[in-house]
């Protein structure tokens, strides 16, 4: 019963998709089909688009950014592997076709010129063809595929459909991947007079940089995969001129893993023949992959970074419970490059690719160290003391108790003995100011005193005698 409704499916998507009679198709004598791959290229399987999030359903995505010298016809891919409805694996796809707009976010938010959806049963060993009914002007554009069947819990198998990779002829100046890493794709462009290069350099890009198509560096060896945990690769010295722009891990595996932690990290470091020791000089470039999808190219991506006339440590840390892994390249390798297990050497490597870039001299390099901060403060005008002025004023503090007012003591100044020095009156004046010695105010009080005392006496003495 699974099997008929299954057909049925299949001819109702084939019947409800317009254009899709054929697959393949071979460019006609008005078309030129431009390729990012050499011809002959060996398309091996490798951008895996079954991600999953936690609730099933899938959020496996890629896509390109390119653009034409000339009107598009059509797009496609040279070949699409898929899983089979006889093992429940089957899964439905969409091919989208955007008139790029200032960045991707944009851009895929607005209207396709071009969407399908088809459903896949099995691989497509001769290609896939999506043509456009009315041709696309030259420009920018994106192209994005997404796989739209989910995974069913009492299904225990992932439904997938994977992107062919393989060596490109262009890098990030002609050519833009989505994380997920880069397919082959071909444009079918309108034959154009003067034109020889129809995949022509993308807006904004830096023309000073002249990034180099993609190279396998060492080939997949068998179906060995390894688990990274703390993970080492040395390059070779990076030839005058050059940097090494992007390393790829081919095809890198979480073992099936679907819950989002197949996380990881990288750093790299100047080589200096020692692993310990070049992990504890400065870091020259670092990043991280976040939810790694399965068997797609684990890319670290350096852009200048790792320039010409030295070699460099790369050192790739699992950041958390999710497995993540290379695969095993062959046993030669080419010269220069070698490999750690948490810093021992290892006399295996993994499948992985490189893109240079041509820079040209780019000036002095940076200082090993960076620049320190002073751990002093410098000597300045300003005094290290307290100044003077922020001391309260003597004449601001209370005076003492047993020192009488001035308003309170009665106007002597007729009687009091006047002194004959003046710098005794100054000293007089100072002892006062600061609540010392007070005997002449004393003296002269008591003299009034007795002056008063006096007084009243002789007057009583008149009064008695008076009478």
């Amino acid at each position: 019963m699974k099997k008929f409704l299954t057909v049925l499916l299949v001819l109702a998507m084939i019947l409800s998709v317009p254009g899709l009679g054929v697959f393949a198709a071979e460019a006609d004598e008005t078309t030129y089909r431009a390729t990012p791959y050499a011809e002959g290229a060996s398309f091996d399987p490798g951008i895996w688009m079954n991600k999953f999030d936690e609730d099933g359903n899938c959020t496996g995505t890629n896509y390109v950014i390119f653009k034409t010298a000339a009107d598009i016809k059509g797009f496609g891919l040279p070949k699409a592997f898929a899983g089979t409805s006889q093992n429940d694996q089957d899964a439905t796809v969409r091919f989208e076709l955007f008139k790029f707009d200032t960045d991707a976010e944009t851009t895929l938010k607005g209207t396709p010129v071009h969407s399908e959806e088809v459903y896949m049963d099995g691989d497509f060993n001769e290609g896939m063809h999506f043509r456009l009914e009315t041709p696309a002007p030259a420009g920018q554009y994106l192209f994005r595929i997404t796989q739209l069947t989910g995974r069913e819990e009492s299904e225990g198998v992932a439904h997938y459909f994977v992107l062919p990779i393989c060596d490109l002829i262009y890098g990030d100046t002609k050519i833009v991947f989505d994380a997920a890493g880069p397919f082959s794709f071909y444009v079918d462009c309108e034959k154009k007079d003067g034109v020889t290069d129809y995949l022509v350099a993308l807006d904004g890009n830096d023309t000073q940089v002249d990034v180099q198509p993609e190279r396998t560096i060492i080939k997949r060896s068998g179906d060995n995969a390894r688990e990274i945990n703390e993970y080492g690769i040395v390059t070779p010295v990076i030839p005058d001129g050059q940097v090494l722009y992007t390393l790829s891990l081919v095809a890198s595996p979480t073992w099936s893993n679907t819950n989002g932690d197949s996380d990881c990290e990288w750093h790299v470091h100047k080589w200096t023949g020692d692993y310990d020791e070049s992990v504890e000089g400065r870091t020259v470039a670092s990043g991280e992959e976040i939810d790694h999808a399965d068997n797609s190219n684990l890319t670290l991506k350096f852009g200048t970074a790792l320039r010409y006339g030295n070699r460099y440590l790369i050192v790739i840390e699992k950041t958390n419970s999710g497995k993540i892994g290379y695969w095993q390249g062959e046993d030669e390798w080419p010269e220069g490059w070698e490999f750690y297990d948490f810093g021992s050497e290892l006399d295996v490597s993994p499948s992985i690719k490189g893109q240079y870039a041509l820079v040209g001299d780019l000036g002095p390099e940076p200082t090993e160290e960076p620049t320190k901060e002073p751990t002093e403060v410098p000597p300045t005008d300003v005094p290290t003391e307290v100044p003077v002025t922020d001391v309260p004023v003597a004449t601001d503090a209370p005076k003492p108790t047993d020192v009488p007012d001035k308003t309170d003591a009665p106007n002597v100044t007729d009687n009091a003995p006047k002194t004959t020095g003046g710098s005794s009156d100054k000293n007089n004046e100072k002892k006062d100011s600061k609540g010392g010695n007070n005997i002449v105010p004393i003296i002269v009080i008591a003299a009034c005193a007795v002056v008063v005392i006096g007084s009243v006496i002789a007057i009583i003495a008149a009064k008695k005698k008076k009478k």
